[in-house]
């Protein structure tokens, strides 16, 4: 199973916004997360990185 961790990025730190990821939807909210078990969060930012190789990572950023 491939779930992916989403960080957001700001001024070139990094804060981890959520686990196991399943989902990501775009709206004009922002990015709609879901989680492996239904939970749910909206985040703003731009994707800057997603690896879904190496450390299964989504990497949004925000300009401060």
């Amino acid at each position: 199973m491939c779930l992916s961790t989403v960080y957001i990025q700001t001024k070139g730190q990094r804060q981890k916004v959520m686990q196991d990821v399943a989902k990501i939807e775009f709206n004009n909210e922002g990015y709609l997360l879901i989680g492996l078990l239904g939970d749910q969060k909206i985040v703003k930012g731009r994707i800057q990185k997603i690896d879904f190789v190496n450390d299964h990572s989504v990497i949004l950023e925000i300009e401060a």
